[in-house]
């Protein structure tokens, strides 16, 4: 009797728990409730399927603390929603609640989503998304048209999507606001966030010398680049157009030729602040290995002591290749000094410099078969071993040729690694 009393008391708190995260947008994971609820796992089982209606008989062993429990997540939802709320919602059963929420505004309702989202209860709920099409059409009916300096916006996003539990790379942030990219989705929660922003990540207009100051800007600016490794300009303008809102040719008309542009987009500066500050706080700027290299005259400083470790240069230029996964041959261009080449990629250029400065040789596999010597004793062996396995295997176990073939194959063995340029006696026998 008392666990029926129970269970049907966790049910009603898990039903009006249910309607107002529903009332908001949400959907609820019975599953992760029943395991907050439950203290083992063959009650959580029976907790689920009660809660998703799937066991109204099998009440058994319902204890009261696992409903003490659903009405205490009940009451603190329905607290913070009336709280975040404030006036806007009438108090009573959490029932009223919702229905009171159906007469709220969207974006209302989006608020109080998203905040919900900011709690403790964000572990019971499922994902929500939205349509990117859906988010880009709200985007162009802003104010500002929905342009914003992406190199601080995306930061920042990443940043309040992770406070609500979601995890999301730069690169996707970046994907939802760039109109030629494909349909897909983002977090619901992103409409919210992007609702409260409001001038913070403006696009604009700044004249050149709130970038590079008093100094020169062709000086300033091929100091940034060194600085920062960028293996050419062109490569330092793809990769602030690749985390910006920015085209190419926009970052490369501002900043190229003779006559810079008196006035540059602001992201500009933002990018390029920014990885100039993670460099003097000793961290690694984010920026795209692809576009940074080193001079070619720092990979020909290496190859002194690079010699001294590996028997040929094509040995090295393999155990490189091997791990950039660039090839061979285009290893081997950035250590030659034929003037061809300016920069070498960064990636290379820390393989070599590792394995010039370890003091552990490189693994490097030497055939023991380079000798035309010992690989000619050793065909031969290989041969007549061979013809004794197959004269072993007709005549059947117990042949004396089994014990014959092992010798033979164990000498083979020996041959071949010790070098050996004649065949042992039991092989000329």
């Amino acid at each position: 009797m008392e666990a029926e009393v129970a269970a049907k008391l966790l049910v009603e708190s898990y039903r009006a728990y249910a309607g107002l995260l529903e009332a908001l947008g949400h959907g609820v994971d019975a599953g992760a409730v029943a395991a907050h609820l439950g203290d083992d796992e063959e009650q959580r089982a029976r907790l689920e399927r009660l809660l998703c209606g799937a066991g109204d008989g099998d009440v058994k062993g319902i204890a009261a603390e696992a409903a003490e429990r659903m009405q205490e997540l009940s009451g603190a939802l329905l607290r913070e929603v009336t709280q975040a709320a404030e006036e806007d919602l009438p108090g009573g059963p959490p029932c009223e609640v919702a229905a009171a929420l159906a007469s709220c505004e969207e974006a209302q309702r989006d608020l109080l989503a998203d905040v919900v989202l900011l709690n403790g209860h964000r572990q019971f709920l499922r994902p929500r998304y939205m349509d990117l099409g859906e988010l880009r059409r709200e985007l162009k009916e802003r104010e500002d048209g929905g342009q914003f300096a992406l190199v601080r916006l995306v930061p920042f996003l990443r940043e309040e999507l992770r406070k609500r539990g979601l995890e999301t790379s730069e690169r996707s942030i970046r994907s939802w606001f760039d109109e030629e990219s494909e349909a897909g989705q983002a977090p619901y929660c992103v409409r919210s966030i992007l609702r409260g922003v409001n001038g913070e990540f403006a696009t604009g207009l700044i004249p050149l010398e709130e970038l590079v100051g008093q100094e020169d800007a062709d000086a300033w600016l091929e100091e940034a680049r060194r600085r920062l490794s960028f293996r050419s300009h062109s490569a330092m303008h793809k990769a602030i157009a690749e985390v910006s809102s920015l085209k190419y040719d926009c970052v490369h008309k501002a900043l190229s030729g003779k006559r810079k542009a008196k006035r540059i987009q602001a992201e500009i500066k933002y990018c390029l602040d920014k990885w100039l500050e993670d460099l003097e706080e000793g961290r690694e700027p984010a920026i795209d290995e692809d576009y940074l290299g080193v001079p070619v005259e720092q990979m020909h400083d290496l190859m002194a002591a690079l010699e001294r470790k590996f028997h040929t240069k094509e040995e090295l230029y393999r155990l490189i290749s091997r791990t950039t996964g660039i090839k061979t041959g285009s290893v081997r261009r950035y250590f030659q000094s034929n003037g061809q080449l300016k920069y070498a990629p960064l990636c290379v250029f820390r393989c070599a410099r590792e394995l010039a400065t370890t003091n552990r040789l490189p693994r490097t596999r030497v055939s023991y078969l380079t000798d035309r010597r010992t690989r000619k004793v050793a065909v031969e062996m290989a041969q007549r071993a061979q013809q004794m396995l197959m004269r072993w295997r007709s005549e059947g176990e117990g042949s004396e040729l089994e014990v014959a073939y092992r010798e033979l194959r164990r000498a083979l063995i020996v041959t071949i690694k010790e070098r050996r340029h004649k065949a042992p006696v039991l092989m000329e026998q």
